[in-house]
This record gives C-alpha cells, sequence and structure tokens, in this order.
C-alpha cells in the first residue's frame, strides 16, 4: 500500500532503508517523501501525488497524517489539538478522540526529544499497517514488501507462521492480529502503537455486538434514520474536488452507494467492468438500469486475469489479496487511463451492516459456534486443510474458539456477528479495498461509524430476509427496490428473492447439506490451475505445505473448484516472491518542506 513506513534503530543502514522503499513505489509518479531522519530513526511515506499524505511540524513533534479525517473541517488543528494527548499517552483522551472519528486514517507522531513513535489506527483499521523487529529496528510500515525486502537485505528473512497459512487455507485470510509470517504482527483496529526501544500496542477501541438500542423503533423509522446517517457519509467522502468514480454492479451494496451519492446531490460518473467470459453479465445489465433510474453516467469497461496483473497484485499486497481478484487492477489501470487522478466509491461493508448477520441455528457452547463456523465459511474444507499443513484440525478449531472468547459478547449470536466483521470483513475485505489505494483513493460510506453503529444496533429480526435494507433503499430512492439484484436475478422486495435467501440459510444452518452441494457443484480445477502449484511447489526452497497433500491436489484436481486451487496458488506465490523485484524505475527520494 502507499504510505507510512517507520524504522527506529540502528541494524539497517538509511542506504538499505532507501532501496527498500524504493522498490515499493510500483508507478513512475510514486516518490518516497523523508518526514524525518535522525541517526536512530526513520519515517517516510510512499505516495502518488493525490494520494492523502499530510504533515505538521510543531516544536516538539512532527505529525503525519496518512488518509482523511471526514468529519472536520480543519485537519491541521485536529492533528495539533490530539498531539500532545498522543505523546504524552492519555489514552482516555485518545479514546474518546478515536471513536469520534469519520475517517480512513492512520496518525503518526514523532517526538523530537525522546525520539519515541506513537501511532493511532481508526476504529476499522481501513488502512493495514503491520510491525516487527528485525535485528534491533522496530519496523512499522504499510508495506509487508518493504518489511520483507529490508529483513532480506538484513541476512534476517521473515519465517512463515504455520498456523496461519492453515488458517488462510481454510478461509482465505489469518485470524487476529497475525499475518503470514511468525514475527509481523497487523495493528489491530481501534489501536495506539508506541515504538521507544520496544513495542506497547493499546486497544482503545473494541466493537460490541451485543447491544440493540434501535430495538424500540420501527423498520422504517430506522431505515429513515440509516438513510439520512448515508447520504451524510456520502457527502464528507466527497473530498480534494477530486472527481467520484463509483464501482456499480447488479447487487444490493454498490446501488446503495449511488442512491446515497444521488440523494446527496454528489456529482460521480458510475463504472462497471465487465469479464471477458461473461461471467458477471447479470451484473452489467443491472448495473446499467440502476444508472439510467438514477440518471447518472455510466461506463463499462471489460477486464482480463492477465499474469502481469497478478505478478502486480502479488507484489502490492503479499498474498493479502486473493490473486483471481487481479482483474480489478486491470479496471482500476483503465479508470485511471480515462479520469487521471479520482476517487473511487464501493459499496464495501453493506454486506456486513444491514442484513441480518446471526447464524441460521443456535449453539450450547463456543466450540459448537466454532466448529460452525469452520464448517460454512472453508474454503479447503477442515480435513484438507489440516493434510495440507500439518496443523491437526482440532487446532484449527481452536483457534477460531480463542478468537471467539476474545470478544466481549457473550451471546452466540453476538459472537458470530463479530467474527464476520473482525476477521472476515477487517482481515480479509479491506485488503480488497486497500488493494484500490495502490491507484486511487478508495472510500466506502458503510463505514462511517455513526451510520454503522446504528445499523449495528438494529435488531437481527428488522434486518431478516432483508427487510431493513429493503426499507433503507426505499428511502434513498423506491426504483433502486424494483430493479433486480443480479445475484438472486430478483428485486429485493419480491417472493423469488425470499425463497432463494431462505434456501441460503438453511444449507447454512447444515453444513453437511453445504458440502454435499458444494461437491456436486464443483466446476473443476483445470489442468492450467494446477500446473502453477506444481511448478511453484517444486521452485519453493522451504514451503509450510505436505508434500504428500499437495501432491494429491495436483493430480486429483478435477476434484477442486477454482477458488481452492488460487486460495493454494496466492499462498505459494507468495513463499517464492523475489522481494528485490521492482515493477516500475525508481523514482528519486526527496524531502520536503513541512507544512505548520
Amino acid at each position: 500500500m502507499p504510505g507510512t513506513t517507520v524504522v527506529q534503530g540502528q541494524t539497517a543502514s538509511t542506504e538499505v532503508i532507501k532501496r527498500a522503499l524504493d522498490n515499493v513505489c510500483f508507478r513512475d509518479e510514486y516518490e518516497v517523501t523523508t518526514h524525518v531522519e535522525t541517526d536512530a530513526a526513520l519515517l517516510a511515506s510512499t505516495s502518488y501525488p493525490e494520494y492523502p499524505v499530510k504533515t505538521v511540524e510543531t516544536m516538539d513533534a512532527v505529525f503525519v497524517l496518512e488518509g482523511y479525517l471526514y468529519d472536520v473541517d480543519d485537519e491541521w488543528e485536529q492533528i495539533r489539538s490530539i498531539g500532545p494527548e498522543l505523546l504524552d499517552k492519555r489514552f482516555s483522551e485518545i479514546r474518546e478522540w478515536l471513536i469520534n472519528r469519520d475517517g480512513d486514517f492512520l496518525l503518526t507522531a514523532y517526538e523530537k526529544e525522546t525520539g519515541a513513535v506513537s501511532v493511532v489506527s481508526d476504529i476499522f483499521a481501513r488502512l493495514p499497517v503491520y510491525y516487527t523487529t528485525i535485528g534491533d529496528d522496530i519496523v512499522l510500515s504499510r508495506e509487508l514488501k518493504f518489511i520483507r525486502d529490508l529483513a532480506a537485505s538484513c541476512n534476517e528473512p521473515l519465517e512463515s507462521d504455520v498456523l496461519a497459512f492453515a488458517q488462510t487455507l481454510l478461509f482465505g485470510y489469518q485470524l487476529g492480529d497475525q499475518t503470514l509470517f511468525e514475527s509481523v504482527h497487523r495493528v489491530p483496529p481501534g489501536a495506539y502503537v508506541h515504538i521507544d526501544g520496544n513495542v506497547q500496542v493499546e486497544r482503545l477501541h473494541t466493537h460490541d455486538f451485543g447491544t440493540t438500542a434501535h430495538a424500540d423503533r420501527s423498520v422504517r423509522e430506522n431505515a429513515r434514520s440509516l438513510a439520512y446517517r448515508f447520504k451524510d457519509a456520502c457527502e464528507n467522502r466527497d473530498v480534494d474536488g477530486l472527481p467520484n468514480v463509483l464501482s456499480l454492479s447488479g447487487g444490493l451494496d454498490s446501488r446503495a452507494a449511488a442512491g446515497g451519492y444521488t440523494g446527496a446531490d454528489i456529482s460521480y460518473t458510475a463504472a462497471t467492468f465487465k469479464k471477458s467470459n461473461g461471467g458477471n453479465d447479470a451484473d452489467v445489465r443491472f448495473a446499467k438500469r440502476i444508472s439510467e433510474a438514477l440518471g447518472v453516467d455510466w461506463e463499462r469497461y471489460t477486464v482480463e486475469r492477465t499474469e502481469t496483473h497478478q505478478d502486480e497484485l502479488l507484489a502490492m499486497k503479499q498474498g493479502q489479496n486473493f490473486l483471481a481478484m487481479a482483474f480489478i487492477c486491470d479496471f482500476l489501470e483503465q479508470l485511471r487511463s480515462r479520469h487521471d487522478a479520482f476517487t473511487y466509491v464501493t459499496g464495501d461493508g453493506g454486506d456486513k451492516a444491514l442484513p441480518d448477520l446471526t447464524p441460521s441455528r443456535t449453539f450450547n457452547s463456543e466450540r459448537e459456534l466454532a466448529e460452525y463456523i469452520v464448517d460454512v465459511h472453508s474454503i479447503f474444507n477442515r480435513t484438507e486443510a489440516a493434510s495440507l499443513t500439518n496443523v491437526t484440525s482440532e487446532r484449527l478449531i481452536q483457534t477460531v474458539e480463542e478468537r471467539l472468547d476474545s470478544y466481549p459478547e457473550s451471546d452466540h449470536d453476538a459472537q458470530y456477528v463479530h467474527f464476520l466483521i473482525r476477521e472476515r470483513g477487517i482481515n480479509w475485505l479491506n485488503h480488497g479495498e486497500d488493494r484500490n489505494r495502490y491507484y486511487c483513493w478508495s472510500v466506502s460510506p458503510f463505514y462511517a461509524p455513526q451510520f454503522f453503529t446504528y445499523a449495528m444496533n438494529v435488531p437481527a429480526h428488522q434486518k431478516y430476509q432483508n427487510r431493513l435494507y429493503a426499507a433503507f433503499l426505499a428511502e434513498l430512492d423506491p426504483a433502486l427496490c424494483e430493479i433486480k439484484d443480479a445475484n438472486f436475478n430478483a428485486s429485493i422486495t419480491s417472493l423469488q428473492h425470499k425463497v432463494k435467501q431462505f434456501g441460503i440459510n438453511l444449507i447454512t444452518r447444515y453444513p453437511a447439506v453445504k458440502n454435499t452441494i458444494s461437491s456436486v457443484l464443483k466446476n473443476g480445477g483445470n489442468e492450467d490451475l494446477s500446473a502453477v502449484i506444481k511448478r511453484e511447489f517444486q521452485q519453493a526452497d522451504e514451503v509450510p505445505f505436505d508434500k504428500t497433500a499437495v501432491t494429491n491436489v495436483i493430480r486429483n484436481h478435477e476434484q477442486y473448484d477454482g477458488h481452492e486451487m488460487y486460495n493454494m496458488i496466492t499462498l505459494l506465490r507468495t513463499i517464492n516472491y523475489d522481494t528485490d523485484l521492482v515493477t516500475q524505475s525508481r523514482p528519486k527520494s526527496v524531502v520536503p518542506d513541512r507544512n505548520s
């Protein structure tokens, strides 16, 4: 990701650090900006011209804000206001400031007198950032590639975390604050990180989905309140005078975003990608109808999942984004070619805020819930994930239990909701949006705290079978309810939509039925994907996979679908990635004049 990097210590030379920074400048317009450089610390950022990085220098400190605070008129004044609290570690004041902020941001403070560094992440960890120790250096960076490159340059290459690989085979992502590498950790959402010879991580905010404060209001009243907050969130995200390009599919979430921007009277262009194999023709067809109903300009682009785009996605995300999504890189490149600099608007998070996320059955224990999560949300089933990594099935279930036990909720329904948002949403889907930021600033109004918090306090029975979602769309524009949802080929208010959704709930209620249906519907991983797995496995020096189990996947590829095989390919290619690889020419590092 473009963004912030901190190195504190004296193991790595400045030359080595800057070379690693140059290696994460993925396009010609990227540049490295050095904000602080001393004998014992470097604070820098990588970015392209319109990527939001702001610097404020005071007598005591240098502050770097990456991203935006959408709900304030004067970001500079906000930084100066919260700055002393960051330096003095006044957690109660920082917490109060943080939970009231609507923004996608990372705020870093370098204290001049001590050389200590403090970092605060927003409550959804919208800008993923990592930290580790390399030699005697403490490193915090938005770029996993930078960390891997620096570690290799210091002859301390990162070791794979076998348990994290097993979890990723299972779910597509790692749980908690893990990454694919043993010594590298993710900064959690709503956290304060203090770096001063060691690393202190303090959680300032934890979501709690065990309350339903708006249960006393009707569906229509809640929908109206949500629509008001949503349009306000859309208006706040219309930043910097950049044109808005909204990614429009035929589903519900992107049409809601379009309705919000239209309702807030914000200018935007809708854009839809069409897969060259025709796999999303329904999305294209209904997206066109949505744009016509809203009276917004609409553009269509044909995209390919090329090997070049897969290489670029691997370089940028280092296995944190599924390589089968590489066609989005093609989409974003075409948008950038046509629109130059722009804000990219998505409906990400809508599938978490508005539908009923509670499980379709009850549980007597966290153990039962953990088994259900593993069986319902698995890519490779738990037996195969265990076989491929030699991590036992029991241990995989235990890791889910441990996550459930760490949440503040005691109710199993609320714990399940927390899992979907904290693990699947923040640990997986956030990386998809962050992939977009290599090309443009990416926003979603669904993650505005005032909207999200309200939505999560609406009781599940009002969300059941999309009652709340339908009422919400109607508040934005009734036409959005009438156009079919491409995922169901039915409008959200139709009986057909409800029947199909009931069928999905029935399948997830009984994981054994789901697994049986999945086995029947498998399209079979083709020989080309099998050949890639074989090639990558043979080229790897050390892999956290069992040779016999991998060979079985290669030989019996027809028993696996593309999702399973691309999941394995993503992990194998991440292991084999050459961190010294550079996709574009290296720009010159610069030291800016600081704004004060």
